[in-house]
Order: structure tokens, then C-alpha cells, then sequence
């Protein structure tokens, strides 16, 4: 089996996982920083999950709010500053 038919079907369970995946995992890190708080790495872990599912708005957004608890913070300014590259590179729309 070879063609694009079978890689697409290959490429469908990662696609699910990522959408999916994703949501979920966005979702349980909201719901920590809204009862806990988080430190920078979690920030991270959020604006890169924001990042694979090209959503490139909330991933900035959401390093510009840790650096807002954490300035100076040179990870989160280097991912920032990528990420800010990436979205005008590839300005797609986020998956819904």
C-alpha cells in the first residue's frame, strides 16, 4: 500500500491525538493556573501546546501573562520572541 491514501490514514490516529490531545491537556493546565497558579515551565508546557495546534494568538498571549509574573524570565523570552517568528511565517488559522 503506498500513495497519498495511505498516508493519510497513517497520519490520522496523529492528527486526532494532537487535536484532541491538546484540547484536553489546554484545558486541565487552564484549570490549574486558575486554582494554583503556575511556574514559568508550566507557562511553557501551555503556550507549547497553544504552538502545535498552530494557534499562534494564544500562545503569545499566554507567554506575554507569565512574563507578566515572571519578567526578566529569559526562557519565556526566547519562546516568545520563536514564536512570534513562527506566527508571521505560517499565519495559519488555529484548528477548531
Amino acid at each position: 500500500m503506498e500513495g497519498p491514501l495511505f498516508m493519510g490514514l497513517l497520519d490520522y490516529p496523529k492528527k486526532l491525538y494532537y487535536e484532541y490531545g491538546s484540547r484536553l491537556a489546554i484545558f486541565l493546565i487552564n484549570r490549574r493556573i486558575r486554582k494554583k497558579g503556575l511556574d514559568p515551565g508550566g507557562w511553557l508546557v501551555l503556550a507549547r501546546l497553544y504552538e502545535v495546534r498552530k494557534d499562534w494568538p494564544r500562545a503569545i498571549q499566554t507567554l506575554k501573562r507569565a512574563l507578566k509574573l515572571y519578567p526578566g524570565n529569559a526562557a519565556l523570552e526566547m519562546h516568545l520572541k520563536r514564536i512570534q517568528e513562527l506566527a508571521e511565517r505560517d499565519p495559519s488559522p488555529p484548528a477548531p
